[in-house]
């Protein structure tokens, strides 16, 4: 379709654009990365007076990036988009068609698309949700490419029991927390996970969580009073702690299966796909994946909102986009300062061999190069690298580089055809996105223990030589060196910050934490 598609969502949290050109080209950008502000959102924090200062902007970055044209034929606008800005932006880019509040721009549907059209799948049933939604927080589609109907096949349901689960992580003393913001709500999803391995099964805790989960309010509630009512801010310590967040993530994965049974016939449904924020609990979808060994499972780098203006044009070309947008993502906004860094720090040209040997003499390196991915999980291109076979290498990232928790585990990173080796692997999972959390193989859990969780799981990204030629060819030369083609892989960024853009934000980090080096674009630079 030769037609230049201009596609924005605002939202509560993750706001975003991306850009499509011919059906061939896409862009996506999320709007923390360029402003450091995770979650951020065009609705709580740009002002009218800021419309035009703010489009300029994205102007210039559309224009590095050479995916700016003079107008643009369609705009897509996600349904709960302030209507001030839609018409800003509709006229400030020259957009000639626009479509806001109507079903193309469905919050559910678009993250079904996205999922969809990524997932090379000819027909699938999907599951989209998460905490909210104009259509729902819970819905299904089930979808072939010879009809392409992203009509809702169940009732519009609000039981937004992943914004409850997140938010439940106050009770928690282990998980750090800043009151009255949002990072604090939205990341806690992703430290409950994490905690959650080192505790057990208490059946008053289930029943309280499971009740509260099952209603249908979002926030502090009758429910919520009657089973929580006796408790403080922080209440839970210790062996407390991580039996509540064994408990917050069991019910989770209660309710979901609940619903997920009432729509999946296993003898039917050969393909499903998960979306929506609630899709990156990775330990459900690994359970998914062994239950139901005979159904594939996919999940796009991006299902939760950070993805949706990519999924909404998904929804309008249909079969027609591109399919893959793992690393479609926001270019290094400073390229400029790098012969500045060059002349003021000591580097070597940043070759696979010179970087694996650095990691196995334990060094701890950032990675900022390319475009980065699209989503949350740092997948190569904005990563922090270093020897899954140290003891020290995760308590040294999390207490040192990072500043977070002492239970947040890391992911490996593998050679794709070496994964199946090193890990417990299903044939019917996806795992270029940290998706999904398979075991560790018994034989090798002391040999990787910085990729080990407490429980023997890991958050496994595969990757091939087509995917990122750069970062395969350092767990290749790795490999030459300690016969294990694995590493530790985390994202790059600051404690409390976004995943970075800046050459200069990795050059602060490296002067400020206890990292040993960075790779900029094609450069080696250390301390």
């Amino acid at each position: 379709m030769d037609k230049s598609i201009f596609s924005f969502f605002s939202g509560s949290h993750d706001a975003n654009l991306s850009i499509c050109l011919n059906g061939n080209t896409i862009f996506s950008l999320e709007f923390e990365r360029i402003f450091g502000n995770r979650y951020f959102s065009t609705t709580r924090l740009l002002g009218e007076e800021q419309y035009h200062d703010f489009c300029d902007y994205l102007k210039q970055i559309l224009e590095k990036k050479g995916v700016f044209r003079p107008y643009f034929d369609i705009g897509l606008f996600e349904w709960w988009c302030q209507p001030e800005l839609v018409k800003f932006m509709s006229e400030f880019f020259g957009i000639k068609e626009v479509h806001f509040q109507d079903d193309l721009t469905f919050h559910h549907r678009s993250h079904a698309a996205g999922a969809f059209y990524c997932s090379g799948f000819d027909e699938a049933l999907i599951f989209s949700y998460d905490g909210s939604g104009n259509d729902g927080t819970f819905c299904v589609f089930d979808v072939s490419k010879e009809n392409p109907n992203f009509k809702q096949i169940n009732d519009r349901e609000f039981m937004p029991y992943p914004t409850k689960y997140a938010k439940l992580s106050f009770l928690t003393s282990e998980i750090r927390k800043r009151d009255g913001d949002l990072a604090s709500d939205l990341g806690g999803a992703g430290k409950i996970m994490g905690l959650s391995a080192y505790g057990s099964f208490n059946k008053d805790l289930f029943n309280r969580i499971l009740n509260y989960f099952e209603s249908n309010e979002a926030g502090i509630d009758s429910v919520f009073l009657e089973n929580f009512k006796e408790f403080n801010y922080n209440e839970f310590e210790g062996i407390d702690s991580y039996d509540f967040a064994f408990n917050v993530q069991l019910a989770f994965e209660t309710c979901f299966f609940k619903s997920f049974h009432e729509f999946f016939d296993e003898e039917k449904h050969k393909n499903v796909c998960l979306t929506g924020g609630a899709a990156l609990n990775v330990l459900l979808n690994e359970k998914l994946t062994k239950t139901y060994p005979d159904t594939n499972f996919f999940v796009p780098s991006s299902p939760g909102d950070s993805g949706l203006s990519h999924g909404m044009i998904a929804g309008y070309l249909k079969d027609q986009v591109v399919p893959e947008v793992m690393y479609a993502g926001c270019p290094v906004l400073d390229e400029g300062s790098l012969p500045y860094i060059l002349d003021h720090r000591p580097w070597k040209k940043a070759t696979p061999e010179l970087i694996a040997k650095e990691l196995e003499k334990g060094k701890i390196i950032g990675v900022c190069r390319g475009d980065s991915e699209t989503g949350p999980r740092a997948l190569g291109n904005r990563s922090i690298l270093a020897d899954p076979r140290s003891h020290q290498a995760k308590d040294a990232i999390n207490s040192k580089v990072k500043f977070r928790e002492w239970f947040r585990p890391f992911a490996p990173i593998c050679k794709e055809e070496k994964a199946s080796i090193y890990f417990e692997t299903s044939d019917n999972a996806c795992y270029k996105y940290m998706s999904f959390s398979p075991p560790v193989r018994e034989e090798y859990r002391k040999i990787l223990p910085a990729v080990t969780h407490i429980d023997g799981s890991s958050r496994l990204q595969t990757v091939s030589k087509k995917d990122n030629e750069f970062i395969y060819n350092i767990l290749d030369e790795f490999e030459k060196i300690t016969n294990i083609p694995v590493l530790v892989n985390t994202s790059f960024n600051s404690k409390g910050k976004a995943i970075l853009t800046r050459y200069l934000t990795a050059i602060q980090i490296l002067d400020s934490t206890e990292l040993d080096a960075v790779v900029l674009g094609d450069y080696y630079i250390y301390k």
